[in-house]
């Protein structure tokens, strides 16, 4: 209730967009998960050619959220958000009536633009209207697109198991309603004159300010830490207890944890801790989810009986534990350092800008993301033919701990005021 109740506090506005971050999570979850084993079973695809055309996705997305910043500032947030809801009704559609691999690649494709276009859009739309509530709504924004990112493959894998077009079109259907209602309820706001300037100039200047560009980096991590929930984590649940649905498990706490602690916590530490030591508290809770995963690797899997019994289900249990944990202390870390760190990089940015130092904070993350999950897959690979099979936590450990000190110098000189 209190997270209703605070919701409603802010702007007509920014509840829009709160609904909309819940929208579009919960009609991307529908389909996506089960896109990999569609394109495997139903068009008979290599793995290769499935990562690449999934892969491809994600790059589309990272790769130009730069352009929907700059769009969402030189022409504004609300047709820029629109556009991008519309374009993943296009996406979502072709999924449901092509049947072609190159028709399948350019949905794929799509799919990753509209996000590049809505996701600054609509970050640099709520940092603007919420003002000095900045952080409330982006932690309220980022519990919308949990529970649309866990109730989605719900629904998902009921369609699914009737036909994959049915998943495919009830998803177009809601970014469909989802783009109408916005050309209806998102108020229009007047572009500011700064946002005209060349564009090249507004990049080169936040390139060269210095504070945002070292806090960027810094943070940048969080996604590819973020992305251990679809890597490591559910993987290692499966593994250590046997049980396939261990990983739906690890969303599930992840969710709740969220829905839960998230507000509070905000509140507590937006009392007690400057904004860069928040984040460093994040980031040192996420460096340590990693040690009792680590642990977990070494770990032998819970013997799998014939039968159900009590005994298995305690065994489970217990040898869920360690990656229980680490599903708690990577919720809490995240659920702290990623309001926070979109609030500080919506600080930076002059007025009229804020879309375009999103989408350069974003596309550094894409970066990280790309080249760390490369790293880390060779390192788990290089683990487990040495019998090592904590290397791949170890580095993500070392990595968000790397950043939690980067945070507290820039803190300490003064950079994030």
């Amino acid at each position: 209730m209190r997270t209703f109740r605070l919701a409603r506090s802010l702007s007509p506005a920014v509840q829009v967009l709160l609904v909309n971050s819940f929208g579009i999570a919960f009609g991307f979850f529908i389909l996506i998960p089960f896109l990999a084993t569609y394109l495997r079973d139903e068009h008979h695809l290599t793995a290769a050619a499935v990562g690449a055309i999934l892969g491809l996705r994600v790059f589309c997305q990272q790769g130009l959220t730069l352009v929907g910043g700059i769009a969402a500032d030189r022409f504004g947030a609300r047709p820029v958000i629109i556009v991008g809801c519309a374009l993943r009704c296009v996406a979502f559609g072709m999924f449901a009536v092509v049947d072609q691999v190159v028709g399948l690649v350019a949905a794929s494709m799509l799919v990753g633009l509209a996000g590049a276009f809505f996701s600054p859009a609509a970050r640099a739309y709520i940092a603007v209207e919420a003002g000095e509530r900045r952080l409330d709504a982006f932690a309220l924004q980022n519990i919308a697109s949990t529970v649309g990112a866990l109730t989605g493959p719900l629904l998902g894998s009921v369609l699914v198991a009737v036909d994959f077009q049915w998943t495919a079109g009830v998803s177009a259907g809601i970014f469909a309603v989802l783009t109408v209602w916005q050309c209806f309820a998102l108020p229009y706001r007047p572009v500011e004159p700064l946002a005209t300037r060349a564009l090249g100039v507004a990049v080169r200047d936040a390139l060269h300010n210095r504070s945002f560009l070292g806090f960027a980096v810094a943070t940048s991590v969080l996604f590819l830490l973020y992305n251990q929930f679809y890597l490591l984590l559910p993987l290692e649940a499966t593994r250590v207890t046997g049980w396939a649905g261990a990983a739906g498990c690890v969303f599930l706490v992840s969710t709740l944890v969220t829905l839960g602690t998230q507000l509070r916590m905000i509140k507590w530490l937006h009392r007690h801790f400057a904004p860069g030591l928040a984040i460093v508290c994040g980031l040192v809770a996420i460096a340590a989810s990693f040690v009792p995963l680590a642990w977990s690797t070494t770990s032998t899997p819970a013997d799998s009986p014939g039968s159900l019994s009590t005994g298995w289900a305690v065994g489970i249990l217990v040898a869920a534990i360690p990656v229980l944990v680490a599903t708690l202390l990577l919720t809490l870390g995240l659920d702290v350092a990623q309001p926070y760190a979109l609030d500080l990089v919506s600080g930076f940015a002059p007025v009229g800008l804020t879309g375009t130092y999103i989408g350069l904070a974003t596309t550094a993350a894409g970066i990280t993301t790309a080249l760390g999950n490369t790293a880390i897959g060779y390192a788990d690979d290089l683990g487990r033919q040495w019998s090592t099979p904590w290397i791949s936590s170890a580095m993500l450990g070392t990595l968000a701990f790397g950043a939690a000190v980067a945070v507290a110098v820039l803190q300490r000189r003064g950079r994030l005021t």
